[in-house]
């Protein structure tokens, strides 16, 4: 037996030293700028990519080095999809741990765990292949000293808590954020602008001109200076480079930002200028290009109403009341409610009070249950008694989380007074009752578009914007997503949209109880 040393090593020496990748021994040399996301020692790091920069590649690599050079370290990845998991299990994880010499004659053999959701190594590591799209109820009872979180965009920003306890026990606690930007908000979006949001910044050798690649540096055959239009080198001993911070005022413990795209990797074997930047330039629209090649976000044309227009629907001379006066209560409104899961930390169980005033509908009262308040228990005897203090004639409730919270307060108002809503994306009828829910089906796009219209020809009014910004910010949240392809729109939310649909139940209701028509708007 040879005498054993302890050899100090960062995670991109041992990667390059040890791991093999396509039956050859893995190599950063043609991508220097990712030796400094192998090597960060912070305890959250945000990875922002493009797609086919070897994000998968990275994150297996780290994940399998934290491994193999930690005894007992455990860590755990978790994408949307189970589709997804197996892809990386299989593709990008388990050639590796297969191939590689050292891991094949060393850290592992027939008797420890080998399979698509559990690695397992001989000095006691682990890695867990989890997904998790809507809950974190699958990975309850794991416990892990670092999660890999892939797909971020595509994950519900209040379950990564919930899986992050599973590094509770731990000393370590450790994170990684990855992901393809969408918009400017969203899960990786608030990640990676609460991070360090660090661009790989390149110096052109003829004019010294430091160059953030972006689309300004994409030439006809290869990557060029933004400046003086000279092509530049993305590797090699002449090159000059580095990674600097882009956000305005770096902070203790914060997160590392990477954005890496499709330009740092112009060097890359996979790469053919043509096909991988320049048809996709044209062939793709301009935020698909952004997105999936250069690796940042794009709002433009996505937000079905502006700030600026929903600021136009308050009235400054009417603040958000917490009792009704005498005026309020002369009006018959109704109430709609959101429901929000108890257990969620951003999105809540919120009420609107709706009041028709001559030909607008006045949002009187608003309201979010949160804390203690946000148990159905609570809320439950609550309802009847602000129904009752605002002179509400009905509830009209959604229907999402199923019948039992309506049945509830059914038994505390009357069957009468419950009018439940469902959405429905693919019914082509505006409204149909459904007697088995019972509810209302209603077509999900139309009704929104309803209440967009409205509230952009101000048909809504909102108490004073100090007051209704928060609630507003629901509404914010709420973007158009267009299929150039199958010319369809449908409307996706990027963050909570209670206060949303509990306005748009509560007008729905109001015009059913009224007898006017739905789409009289």
């Amino acid at each position: 037996m040879p005498n054993k040393k302890i050899v100090r090593t960062t995670r991109s020496e041992f990667a390059e030293k040890f791991l093999w990748l396509n039956g050859k021994p893995f190599s950063l040399e043609l991508y220097p700028h990712m030796h400094a996301v192998y090597n960060t020692d912070a305890r959250e790091v945000v990875m922002k990519t493009s797609r086919q920069v070897a994000k998968s590649t990275t994150m297996a690599n780290i994940m399998i080095t934290d491994c193999a050079t930690k005894p007992f370290f455990k860590v755990m990845y978790v994408s949307p999809t189970v589709k997804q998991t197996k892809v990386f299990s299989n593709d990008r994880v388990a050639p590796v741990i297969e191939t590689s010499p050292l891991l094949k004659d060393y850290y592992v053999n027939s008797k420890v765990i080998q399979n698509v959701f559990t690695k397992a190594l001989l000095n006691g590591s682990r890695i867990y292949l989890q997904y998790a799209l809507l809950n974190a109820d699958k990975l309850r009872g794991i416990s892990t000293n670092k999660i890999f979180f892939d797909e971020v965009q595509d994950l519900k920003k209040e379950i990564i808590p919930v899986i992050q306890e599973s590094t509770f026990t731990s000393h370590i606690k450790e994170y990684m954020y990855a992901g393809t930007p969408k918009r400017s908000k969203g899960t990786l979006a608030d990640y990676w602008f609460s991070s360090t949001q660090n661009e790989y910044m390149i110096k052109c050798p003829t004019c010294n001109h430091w160059n953030l690649l972006g689309e300004n540096n994409i030439g006809n055959y290869g990557v060029i200076c933004s400046k003086c239009g000279k092509g530049l080198k993305l590797s090699g001993d002449s090159l000059k480079a580095e990674w600097v911070s882009t956000y305005t005022q770096i902070k203790p413990n914060m997160s590392e930002g990477f954005r890496v795209c499709a330009l740092h990797f112009a060097e890359a074997p996979w790469v053919d200028w043509e096909t991988t930047i320049l048809q996709k330039r044209e062939r793709y629209s301009r935020a698909l290009f952004f997105n999936e090649v250069l690796g940042l976000e794009y709002d433009d044309g996505v937000s079905p109403i502006s700030e600026m227009e929903l600021q136009a629907c308050s009235d400054n001379n009417y603040p958000l009341k917490t009792t009704p006066d005498e005026l309020d209560r002369s009006y018959a409104g109704i109430m709609g409610i959101d429901y929000g899961p108890m257990n969620s930390e951003k999105s809540f169980t919120t009420i609107s009070v709706v009041q028709k005033r001559l030909d607008k509908y006045n949002v009187v009262f608003m309201k979010k249950f949160i804390g203690k308040e946000a148990d159905y228990s609570f809320i439950h005897r609550e309802i009847p008694r602000l129904m009752r203090e605002w002179n509400c004639t009905h509830l009209a409730a959604d229907y999402g989380m199923g019948e039992a919270p309506n049945a509830e307060i059914r038994s505390r108002i009357g069957d009468d007074k419950v009018v439940a809503f469902q959405h429905n994306a693919t019914q082509k009828e505006f409204c149909k009752y459904n007697h088995k829910l019972p509810a209302y089906i209603i077509n999900r796009t139309q009704s929104m578009l309803m209440l967009f219209n409205m509230l952009k020809k101000r048909k809504v009014v909102l108490p004073k914007w100090e007051y209704s910004k928060p609630f507003a910010d629901d509404i914010m949240n709420i973007q158009a997503e267009y299929n150039e392809e199958q010319t369809t729109m449908k409307y996706i939310n990027i963050g909570p949209d209670d206060f949303f649909h509990a306005t748009l139940y509560a007008i729905l209701a109001m015009k059913m109880r009224d007898q006017e028509e739905l789409l009289d708007y």
